[in-house]
């Protein structure tokens, strides 16, 4: 089973879920998890925002890059 599958299937799960305390307990699990994760990463996550935003703005737009040896030059000078 795939990684989005579980996903799926945990969310499927969760969504039946009557007991406000188990609610609360994976709640607090996620968070610490998530936590966790971006420590690992050595990354803040306003960095992590900032150059998500620049890919979306090259996506968007792929004509703004320069081309390296035109980028090199500006660098120079």
């Amino acid at each position: 089973m795939d990684i989005q599958t579980q996903k799926d299937t945990i969310i499927e799960q969760f969504k039946q879920l009557k007991d406000e305390n188990l609610i609360q307990a994976i709640k607090n699990l996620l968070e610490y998890a998530l936590k966790k994760e971006q420590e690992s990463n050595g990354i803040p996550e306003s960095h992590q925002k900032l150059v998500m935003d620049r890919f979306d703005k090259v996506r968007n737009d792929p004509d703004r890059l320069l081309d390296w040896e035109e980028a090199k030059k500006t660098l120079k000078t």
